[in-house]
């Protein structure tokens, strides 16, 4: 049973429909309306949807984001198994994120039911918002529950993983086995672990912020890498290298080599040659 993220809405599939079938699984997919945060949808209500179908099977629950706090919330109520990627209900208040807040009408996960199987939680502990989610609210009522943590994966570590090819290796024993597996991460050519190690070493290493950044943009275009490689080059002075980025975005078409309204300005303000960008 697999659970849409925050961006989704009411629709008959989505997050983990197509992998769950191509690997044989019956599925269902419970989906949020736009903008609500599940909190539209009762306990009771999940339950007389779903318990006549999933009765005497082997349930998982299973969700990213906000689709790991509902797959938390939910699962507890029908005795599933969970596995939860960066658990994040954003108008949760201890994270204090004006522009997500909506009222809550969940009661607090600490008082949902719940499940008898310890659930497993993958998440970056280097991502603050995630790690709150994790220490305040999933593990006072989960204090069982089972880590698979990768720094620097930043908040869609399945994302990571998944361009690691780790995706299958990680989750298919999890769900098949309830086990979790050793795995060997390399990420000298992932390009989310550079650009979240070199956002991690700006403040206090630069230099190596700076060649994390680049190896990133190198590995996958991206205007949040751009943007932040070009502001750490004009705090550095360095501005040759940021006139450099900005004609070598210049030159590209493509649609992830842009910069960034707010940097666009910065740059502007440190006498660069915008060209037709500005």
């Amino acid at each position: 049973m697999t659970f849409g993220g925050q961006p989704s809405g009411l629709a008959a599939s989505g997050f983990g429909t197509g992998w769950c079938l191509g690997k044989g699984w019956d599925t269902i997919y419970v989906a949020q309306r736009a903008g609500t945060q599940y909190q539209d949808l009762p306990l009771d209500a999940f339950v007389a949807a779903v318990a006549p179908v999933v009765s005497g099977r082997d349930v998982v629950c299973y969700g990213s984001s906000l689709g790991a706090y509902a797959a938390l919330y939910y699962g507890g109520s029908i005795d599933a198994r969970i596995i939860a990627a960066a658990p994040m209900l954003p108008a949760w208040p201890p994270l204090n994120r004006v522009k997500d807040a909506i009222p809550l009408r969940h009661q607090p996960l600490q008082d949902a039911p719940r499940s008898r199987h310890a659930p497993v939680l993958l998440y970056d502990p280097m991502v603050p918002d995630d790690k709150t989610m994790v220490e305040s609210m999933v593990l006072p009522r989960y204090p069982d529950a089972r880590a698979i943590t990768v720094e620097f994966a930043g908040h869609t570590i399945l994302q990571m993983l998944a361009r690691s090819g780790l995706i299958s290796q990680i989750l298919v024993p999890l769900f098949l086995e309830d086990r979790i597996v050793e795995f060997e991460l390399d990420p000298k050519d992932n390009s989310i672990w550079h650009f979240r190690k070199g956002r991690h070493l700006m403040r206090d290493d630069p230099q190596r912020a700076r060649q994390h950044l680049e190896r990133s943009l190198d590995i996958e275009p991206s205007r949040h890498v751009i943007g932040n490689l070009l502001s750490l080059l004009l705090r550095l002075g360095d501005d040759l290298a940021a006139q450099r980025l900005v004609d070598r975005v210049r030159a590209s078409d493509h649609p992830e080599m842009r910069i960034p309204p707010g940097n666009l300005e910065r740059a502007r303000a440190a006498g660069l040659d915008l060209g037709r960008l500005g």
